[in-house]
């Protein structure tokens, strides 16, 4: 393997890797599983990426706006997380919570990373899109994937209380993952994020 075929397999390998918070945090497998997948999927997508081959999805690309009459009655709390990625390079990681009761009923994140090395914006996005693709036909799960020139942002709203979780699971697997019997606990979530060092607040 070539010096630049390496230099670019390492880099996109670390933009895999932060993009596994947004993912598992949206309730998908273990970090373990998670890394697994992404490591044999960056092998795969090498060549693509390396010649910057453009993907699309069906995001949208404006940020999403939640209803005032989807989260009547519920409570929210905000929750935030550092990220880290190459250098020069920063990663925002926010998330609204929704819930009612016990039960967290819609979850909105937002990453954010910024740079001005535009080939990194460019890498982000196609790894954004391509996760993206497994999930567009779901309804209940929306993303919007929004580029400027300095930053690629995905928003991503999940409605817990309406979503086909069966669908979700079918997806991103049963192991490990925050649904259980068909719903999202508040405090299953909280515990989970916390491991990756999510701080929370209402």
């Amino acid at each position: 393997m070539s010096l630049t075929k390496k230099s670019n397999l390492t880099k996109f390998a670390k933009i895999i890797l932060v993009l596994i918070a947004i993912i598992l945090l949206a309730g998908c497998n273990d970090k373990e599983n998670t890394t697994t997948n992404n490591n044999s999927n960056s092998n795969s997508n090498t060549n693509s990426n390396t010649t910057s081959e453009k993907v699309t999805s069906k995001a949208q690309t404006e940020p999403i706006e939640i209803s005032e009459s989807d989260i009547a009655g519920m409570e929210k709390i905000n929750c935030s997380r550092e990220g880290s990625a190459e250098s020069n390079t920063e990663v925002n990681l926010n998330y609204e919570l929704y819930y009612q009761g016990d039960y967290l009923q819609i979850l909105h994140s937002t990453e954010q990373i910024i740079t001005e090395d535009e080939d990194t914006l460019d890498e982000y996005e196609n790894a954004y899109h391509s996760i993206y693709l497994n999930y567009q036909d779901l309804d209940y799960y929306d993303t919007a994937i929004i580029r400027t020139s300095n930053s690629v942002t995905n928003d991503t709203v999940i409605n817990y209380g309406k979503i086909d979780t069966d669908k979700l699971l079918e997806i991103e697997g049963e192991e490990d993952n925050v649904i259980k019997d068909g719903k999202v606990k508040l405090q299953d979530w909280l515990d989970f994020a916390e491991q990756f060092g999510t701080t929370c607040e209402e």
